[in-house]
């Protein structure tokens, strides 16, 4: 086999890497297979452009094929497995103790209070003591309801 040839093929089992587990499990050994052949094909009509042709439309094929395995792969059917749902549920709790510390305390003082006027200390006190009431009792929910959705799914499966 020729040194460009193999030098070729090398990249072009690296870059297969790119590929999804799954979708490389199952198509790679034909993947190469069919870039060998189409290579040595081009190699028999014995023109470098034609084999520098192939090469450049095989590169270009194959990295768009990737992006779309790959947005497939992740952007495939949104179960409770999936990774942007472990994301979700890793951000929840962080976001909801930011929102509320920088909304939801406030509010609940001016709306407790009545819109009477305070001290700028007192109000600080008051939306912090509501700020951390209520995003302890929004962290606890989370956390409750990221142990209890493996049992729901047990119950749904049961009951179906």
């Amino acid at each position: 086999m020729n040194v460009n040839l193999q030098y070729a093929e090398r990249v072009y089992n690296v870059l297969l890497w790119l590929y999804p587990v799954r979708f490389r499990v199952r198509f790679a050994p034909e993947m190469t297979q069919l870039f060998r052949d189409c290579c040595h094909d081009a190699l028999e009509k014995g023109e470098a452009a034609i084999l520098a042709a192939f090469l450049v439309a095989a590169l270009r094929d194959l990295l768009v094929s990737i992006v779309r395995e790959r947005r497939s792969d992740l952007m495939g059917p949104l179960n409770i497995d999936h990774p942007i749902v472990g994301i979700i549920d890793r951000m929840l709790i962080p976001s909801i103790v930011t929102v509320n510390l920088a909304v939801l305390g406030p509010v609940l003082t001016l709306l407790i209070r009545g819109g009477v006027m305070m001290p700028a200390d007192q109000f600080m006190r008051t939306s912090g003591f509501f700020s951390v009431a209520i995003g302890s009792l929004a962290v606890v929910t989370s956390l409750v309801m990221t142990k209890l959705r493996p049992t729901v799914r047990l119950w749904v499966k049961l009951s179906a």
